[in-house]
């Protein structure tokens, strides 16, 4: 593993041409590209999901599609994590490019909404293989002062697809029509695996042989957060069976995934892990009903809900670029807890505008700071867990990182669903099934402040070899 001294003192952050200098930059390049592409196209596909719908129908499985992507994400970031480390980056890069492409066929040529779920469960699977390898491999190839510029850079790739991604899509659906916005997406693929295949070798393999590549745990891991998140919307008398069963056969799955101590926070990598898993939480219960609440409570246009995801996403890549000049000169747990605090500030204030006295531009303020702190929290955790991993163990440890993301990413926004079902199944009004929800993401954020202590800088390590 390539490393620098990250605790010997402030260092002064690299310039940004460093990262795309000799072979390392076509890397980069290609890495950036790969993160845009599935930035554009996550966009897309919610962007023409209606117009799907409205060809093939049943409508009562509009929302698992997207679901289905989730899942196959839980399962394959550990499954790509582990090859990486046993296999090597050249050996796994194909395969993940090929199951991103079949996902992209499958759902192209459907003619059945079962064959669309197919189709982007085929993609979640992909998506979340070069997510894993994608920081991975910045893990194992670049030293520790321009991880933190990466990191940054892969973070702006969601600036551009935020703004041109829905708007894209809507055009090539109303144009050529919606299964050539699965098609498109296909020779990029592969003149990105053009421009990364000869600088593969810059990436180290583990010499260490370990134990075999069990697939068990994470299919297991998967079924068991299906049952349960496939359960959280209803409200009928089967549900809790549904969430122990799930519960049953996913809690034993993460516990031989997660890294040890994740769920009492202990110091190291176990609260890293915890902290990935209540950022998410904390975004994505508010995030998944900010446009509701804004268009159904306080009566704006869809267009004008949007511009408040539009105004994150940019303050978001500010964060990010924010934190990467100050990695090297403060400890990744104070970054982490800024974060928290912006989080939960933003938030707090985005919540308020339930409240139809207090003025709107409260919300886009609010989630503006909201994106910051996401930019410095969210650029922040994997750096701590590449600088704790052992050596040639990159790929397992850091995707048991991402993969606690990706469980609060599904449990903020299953959850925060849950607290909408629920209140509506009750008679309540919308107003409170989303102050649930909202109070779920606030709540996230003040643990996640709490634990930022034991979240680690990393240990003294090797210099650079020149």
């Amino acid at each position: 593993m390539v490393t620098e001294d990250p605790t010997s003192g402030p260092v002064a952050p690299p310039p940004w041409r460093e990262v795309f200098r000799g072979r390392r930059g076509r890397l980069t390049a290609g890495l950036l590209v790969l993160e845009a592409l599935v930035a554009v196209q996550s966009l897309i596909v919610a962007t023409i999901m209606p117009d799907i719908r409205g060809e093939l129908g049943m409508v009562q499985l509009y929302g698992l599609a997207f679901t289905a992507a989730s899942l196959a994400t839980i399962a394959s970031i550990p499954i790509v994590g582990r090859a990486i480390d046993r296999f090597g980056t050249r050996a796994v890069l194909v395969p993940v490019l090929a199951v991103f492409a079949t996902g992209l066929l499958v759902s192209a040529t459907a003619q059945a909404m079962p064959v669309v779920l197919l189709g982007q469960f085929l993609q979640g699977a992909g998506g979340g293989g070069l997510y894993s390898l994608s920081l991975g491999t910045v893990a194992k190839t670049y030293p520790d002062r321009l991880r933190p510029r990466v990191l940054a850079l892969l973070a702006t790739m969601w600036i551009l697809p935020g703004l041109i991604g829905p708007p894209v899509g809507a055009a090539i659906a109303s144009t050529l029509g919606w299964r050539w916005a699965f098609v498109a997406p296909i020779p990029v693929l592969l003149a990105t695996w053009a421009l990364i295949a000869p600088v593969l070798d810059l990436v180290p393999r583990s010499s260490q042989s370990g134990p075999g590549l069990s697939l068990r745990w994470p299919l297991q891991l998967m079924v068991g957060a299906g049952f349960v998140f496939a359960s959280l919307t209803a409200f009928a008398w089967w549900v809790p069976l549904t969430v122990v069963v799930g519960l049953a056969v996913g809690i034993p799955a993460l516990r031989r995934i997660a890294p040890p101590g994740t769920f009492r926070a202990a110091p190291g990598q176990g609260a890293t892990a915890a902290g990935a898993f209540l950022l998410s939480v904390s975004f994505l219960a508010m995030d998944a009903f900010l446009t509701l609440m804004l268009t159904r409570v306080r009566g704006l246009s869809l267009a004008e809900a949007g511009l408040a995801i539009t105004v994150a996403t940019v303050t978001w890549a500010g964060g990010a670029l924010w934190q990467s000049n100050r990695a090297g000169e403060r400890p990744l747990g104070w970054l982490v807890g800024v974060g928290a605090v912006l989080l939960l500030v933003g938030q707090v204030a985005v919540a308020s505008t339930l409240w139809l006295q207090v003025p709107l531009a409260v919300a886009y303020v609010g989630w503006g700071v909201v994106g910051v702190g996401m930019g410095i929290a969210f650029a922040t955790i994997p750096l701590a867990a590449m600088r704790v991993s052992g050596a040639g163990e990159e790929g397992e440890e850091l995707s048991s990182v991402l993969l606690m993301d990706m469980l609060g990413v599904a449990t903020g926004a299953g959850l925060g669903g849950a607290a909408i079902a629920t209140s509506d199944a009750l008679g309540a009004p919308l107003r409170t099934g989303i102050a649930g929800a909202f109070a779920l993401a606030i709540v996230a954020a003040a643990a996640l402040i709490v634990i930022t202590p034991r979240i680690p800088s990393g240990p003294p390590a090797a210099p650079e070899p020149s």
